[in-house]
């Protein structure tokens, strides 16, 4: 990605709300241009997942949209299954790749989705830059070898907006800065 030059496109701002407590996480959405071709179909989206952890800092995982499209009833009953299993099939090779729930949840997570398009020098959202999502979700990891006797968490976050039904699949690991 050295060969890329990002630049923030927005914020979102993920609150979703469990036995009475709100929970927080933000996406930094970075659009990347390819500095050797500054063509558009080199751009790359990205995004950076801040999650608040135990210890008062945050995790921060790197994701890359997998595929989008529209609302599918065969989709939506495969992420509510039951078995908390994903499986993504690489087109090429036909190679599975099996993920699980996060803490063997079942149940996807409802979250209030603010998107911050621009800022004032302050920090504050730019006057109209700012709009609302609801997002219904779904959250998948796997132990991935790194070598050398190394592991890795590898996501998987299935993002279905409410009102449009437009699924979203993001994938990435553990970023460490």
């Amino acid at each position: 990605m050295a060969e890329y030059d990002f630049a923030a496109q927005e914020i979102r701002e993920y609150t979703r709300r469990i036995g009475g407590q709100d929970f927080r996480f933000t996406d930094y959405v970075l659009k990347g241009v390819n500095k050797k071709s500054f063509q558009a179909e080199d751009a790359l989206t990205v995004r950076l997942r801040a999650v608040p952890n135990q210890a008062g800092a945050n995790d921060t995982l790197l994701l890359r949209i997998d595929d989008e499209f529209a609302f599918s009833e065969d989709f939506l009953q495969v992420v509510k299954d039951t078995t908390g299993i994903f499986e993504i099939t690489d087109d090429k090779s036909g190679a599975k790749e099996t993920f699980s729930r996060i803490n063997d949840l079942r149940e996807s997570y409802e979250s209030a989705v603010l998107i911050v398009s621009d800022t004032t020098p302050d920090g504050k959202a730019a006057t109209g830059k700012a709009s609302a999502a609801k997002i219904e979700y779904w959250d998948y990891w796997r132990d991935v070898e790194l070598g050398g006797g190394k592991t890795a968490k590898e996501f998987v976050f299935v993002e279905m907006n409410s009102d449009t039904g437009w699924f979203q699949i993001w994938r990435g690991r553990e970023f460490f800065s």
